[in-house]
Parts: structure tokens; C-alpha cells; sequence
């Protein structure tokens, strides 16, 4: 399949204007392609995900994280964007972004956790005013209510990792919103949507202060809220080969690429997460 033919329906189906203004979206690196026939779906870009492409024979990577997302002054091996893109543009992968322009669609990234929740989508929590079917985060209804441990325990079970919490006022929880990713700065529309509950990551300690008592903050972590987005987006992505190019083949990584390490049970939750991946293969 023609590269820039792909990169035009994936636009199609995730216009970069929905993203947030300032993000990476869209082709990264070309690294010499005009033809693609094996995509690899990803979460981001890391050394282990590119041996990993280049033993597969794929010869495009589409990420949810961009690689790139300075200006770059300089490519070396001694600095991981830099090692990262040689890497590519030597083994002549392509490198394709889909990020908040996946985060906002109908069932972008807080839809996905919503769904493995059990709860029902209602609205989004901001939706984009030029598009019906876009829009960041997501207002849901539990049914029936839960209570706050029992909000806990699920969240816990799914996103397979500790949380950090605040206690809020409501003891049924009704109304939760969700923003994947570092959410935090939609707090003031969380507030005026009035939530019981809201999940986010990447939270500070002043903002759990700042609503204890009035709204239950959960942070999972940011990796722990967005390990389901490969499989979304080889969804979307299935449906342009589908429509476009069936002999264009689909994969999703098998590597897990979160960082983060959890004190005294990494070896327990990195399974857990791992599990998943292979689920979606």
C-alpha cells in the first residue's frame, strides 16, 4: 500500500485537528518507504519494539506516543530519540503517530477504559465543537451506583497496577469521568459536569488536596489507563486495510513498554500487563 495513501485514510478517520493543538500527529519519520505491506501497532517506539518490528518484517510502525515530539537538533546514538530514529531510518521502517486525535475519538482512549470498566459512555467530557463524533475524555454512569472501594477494586484488577486515591463526598458513585493519559488539567470540567469520581494520571499532590473531600481522584498511572489502545487502534486500522488494501498485514506489538517498575511487586503486575498484550495478538 502507498504510504502517503495510508497515512491519508488514517487521517480520515482520526483527523489530526481533533487532537490537541501542539501535538505530534501523523508521519514521523518516512525513512526512504513510499510502499508498506506489514504495519506494526504499538504504544511507542523503544528498542526492544524495534528489534522486534525488524524481526517481523515490518516495515511500518504505527505509535500512540510520538517519538518525536521536540525540535531536533541533532541525531546520536547517545540520546534515545536520537538512537531510536536511526534505527528506523536504517531498517527503513516508517514511523506513523496517532495520539490525541486517537484519545479524542468515540472510542479513543478514556472510552476503551470505560468499556473494560463496565460503565456506560454518556457524553464527552469536552467535546470538540466542530466535530459530533469527537471529543477529550469521557463522562460515564455506573449501573448500579458503586461504591468507592468497589471502584478501587476494579480499577485495580483491570489496569494491573497500585493506585493512588483521594477520598470524595459521594459514597454511591454514579457519575465518573475519565481523561487517559495526564488529565489532570480538565479537572475544572470534571467539577462542572459534576462527577463523584474522576480517573486521570500523572496527578500532583496539591490536586488530590485540592478536591479532597468534594470528588474521589483516582490516578492509576499513565501506562496502566492507555495499554488498550493498540488493540483500538488496530481496529481503525483494520477497517482502512480492509477498505483499502487486504493483502496490507497487521500486528500488534507483543513487547510491553512501560517504564515504570512497582515496589515490591513488579514481576506480578508486568504479567499481568504482558497477558494482555498477547491477548490482543
Amino acid at each position: 500500500m502507498d504510504l502517503f495513501n495510508f497515512i491519508r485514510s488514517i487521517e480520515a478517520a482520526l483527523p489530526p485537528d481533533a487532537g490537541m493543538q501542539g501535538d505530534r500527529i501523523g508521519l514521523q519519520l518516512q525513512s526512504g518507504r513510499q510502499q508498506i505491506h506489514h504495519v506494526m501497532i504499538t504504544m511507542e517506539v523503544t528498542d526492544a519494539v524495534v528489534d522486534e518490528a525488524v524481526e517481523a518484517g515490518a516495515d511500518c510502525i504505527v505509535a500512540f506516543h510520538p517519538l518525536i515530539f521536540r525540535p531536533l537538533s541533532v541525531l546520536q546514538n547517545s540520546e534515545r530519540v536520537g538512537r531510536l530514529c536511526t534505527r528506523l531510518i536504517r531498517q527503513e521502517i516508517a514511523l506513523i503517530v496517532a495520539h490525541t486525535n486517537f484519545d479524542a475519538h468515540s472510542r479513543g482512549t478514556s472510552a476503551l477504559l470505560a468499556e473494560r470498566l463496565e460503565l456506560q459512555v454518556k457524553s464527552f467530557l469536552r467535546p470538540d465543537p466542530n466535530r459530533e463524533d469527537f471529543g477529550m475524555g469521557i463522562v460515564a454512569a455506573a449501573d448500579p451506583a458503586l461504591s468507592p472501594r468497589s471502584l478501587l477494586e476494579r480499577i485495580a484488577a483491570i489496569c494491573h497496577a497500585p493506585l493512588r486515591y483521594t477520598e470524595g463526598k459521594a459514597s454511591e458513585l454514579k457519575t465518573i469521568a475519565i481523561v487517559g493519559g495526564s488529565g489532570i488539567s480538565f479537572l475544572d470540567d470534571v467539577l462542572q459536569a459534576g462527577a463523584d469520581a474522576f480517573i486521570t494520571a500523572d496527578i500532583k499532590y496539591h490536586d488530590f488536596h485540592r478536591v479532597k473531600g468534594d470528588l474521589m481522584l483516582i490516578d492509576p498511572g499513565h501506562y496502566e489507563m492507555e495499554q488498550f489502545v493498540p488493540q483500538g487502534l488496530a481496529a481503525i486500522l483494520k477497517n482502512i486495510a480492509e477498505r483499502s488494501d487486504s493483502s496490507l498485514r497487521l500486528s500488534t506489538s507483543a513487547v510491553l513498554p512501560n517504564p515504570v517498575r512497582y515496589f515490591p511487586d513488579t514481576a506480578g503486575y508486568s504479567r499481568a500487563q504482558q497477558r494482555l498484550l498477547k491477548v490482543s495478538q
